[in-house]
């Protein structure tokens, strides 16, 4: 299990591994891929000071994704 900190709507890190993105625990799944570190099924839990606020089944499968939105402007995730 990793555990990672957003510290505003678009940072989060985790591991001494820090992103700056619109989606940033997309991007932080991604680079933690990167890094070969740790295996793509490897869960995280984002959190934002003591508040778990996003539960990631495994990296890889994060790593895979974007954010898009529906035709009414609803936010979904799709595949990159």
């Amino acid at each position: 299990m990793i555990i990672a900190q957003l510290s505003s709507d678009s940072i989060a890190s985790a591991l001494d591994i820090t992103v700056t993105a619109e989606t940033p625990v997309l991007a932080l799944c991604r680079k933690l891929i990167e890094s070969s570190t740790y295996a793509s099924s490897t869960p995280l839990d984002a959190y934002r000071g003591a508040t778990l606020c996003l539960r990631v089944r495994s990296i890889g499968e994060a790593a895979q994704l974007q954010m898009g939105t529906t035709g009414s402007g609803s936010p979904r995730f799709r595949a990159r």
